[in-house]
């Protein structure tokens, strides 16, 4: 069972999903109206209000390609200043997320922001380093709440209403890849908190805002100094939650990742095709010569579903997306098939695979 922030937090971040095809992936209102009424529908996140975006983005050349969305939410509650920065950064499932983001994992580049590191060398995922630069740019398009101002400008006005010694609590969360890029972005927040140089806004100059990340099924976004720096940088308030049948926290770590193809093995009957992939994703990253680590993260013990189809497939969509809300003791309080607009037994879900 999770905690009422865990599972407020998991909510926020699956609903995030919401409007992955047709208007509202095109159009930023429509997109926002998606998430909107998805938060409604959600006991959980049924008092958030979106206070800035969704804000999106998509590289050109793929125009299919799910967009990376990053939106603010607070509680309407009187008395409740925490801001919830809810990102998603792509599909909900990695193998149906077609973006050549995908594969950043292969290079890596130094953390640019690090402080007081001594004799560490944090560096991330290609990917999640280009990720993070664009959002760190992003702003919501004209008539969404927050036109106009980045996410670093937005804090910095909610920092500035603060009367007092009042703290603000600011929540970073996410799933999936979108969890990778909660603990990337809550970092970059951490590190510029204070005096800055030219490269960022002074958005927390008096240290008022109380940073904390809580990431989902999300694969490691660096290397182990990274996993070090991050832990040491965010202390207790970085909470990473995983599934032990999720396949998605063993990328991108060579040594985790050989125990990927026996996660089901009791009762999926073919893995071969499995094993090459991880094997040859693993060889690329030796020869690569990039190393990855997780920081250390609550483990849930998952169970296997056996009455899906005994495909691969299958079950990992099923471990990496719907047994969250049922570990956590959500129940039935979130439908995930809806906020995805489709079926579970469908071509496209898991029991149709």
């Amino acid at each position: 069972m999770g905690t009422d922030a865990e599972r407020v937090q998991l909510c926020l971040s699956l609903a995030a999903y919401a409007g992955l095809s047709g208007e509202p992936a095109r159009r930023a209102g429509a997109l926002h109206r998606s998430i909107a009424a998805q938060l409604a529908k959600i006991p959980a996140t049924r008092e958030h209000e979106i206070v800035w975006g969704p804000a999106s983005f998509r590289v050109w050349w793929q125009p299919s390609s799910p967009s990376l969305v990053v939106f603010v939410t607070r509680p309407i509650q009187a008395g409740e200043d925490d801001c919830y920065v809810v990102i998603r950064a792509g599909a909900p499932v990695p193998v149906w997320d077609q973006n050549l983001e995908s594969f950043g994992c292969l290079a890596q580049e130094p953390w640019v922001w690090t402080r007081r590191a001594g004799n560490l060398a944090p560096a991330v995922c290609g990917g999640v380093h280009r990720r993070l630069d664009v959002i760190r740019e992003l702003t919501p398009e004209e008539q969404l709440p927050g036109a106009g101002r980045s996410l670093a400008e937005l804090l910095a006005g909610c920092v500035g209403e603060l009367e007092g010694d009042r703290k603000l609590p600011v929540h970073v969360c996410g799933h999936g890849v979108g969890g990778a890029m909660a603990t990337a972005v809550a970092l970059w927040l951490h590190d510029t908190q204070g005096p800055v140089t030219a490269r960022d806004i002074e958005w927390d100059p008096r240290h008022h805002a109380k940073l904390h990340c809580m990431a989902f099924a999300g694969p490691t976004a660096g290397n182990a100094d990274f996993a070090t720096y991050i832990s040491e940088r965010l202390g207790p308030e970085l909470e990473l939650i995983h599934n032990s049948l999720d396949y998605a926290p063993l990328l991108w770590d060579t040594q985790t990742m050989a125990g990927i193809a026996g996660l089901y093995r009791s009762h999926v009957e073919e893995i071969s095709v499995v094993e090459a992939v991880v094997e040859a994703l693993g060889n690329q990253l030796e020869r690569h010569g990039v190393e990855y680590e997780q920081p250390p993260a609550r483990i849930l013990p998952g169970q296997l579903n056996v009455e899906l189809p005994p495909t691969f497939i299958a079950q990992a969509e099923y471990q990496h997306l719907h047994a969250y809300p049922e570990l956590l003791g959500l129940g039935a309080q979130i439908d995930i098939d809806a906020i995805l607009d489709r079926c579970s037994g469908t071509d496209d879900g898991p029991v149709a695979q």
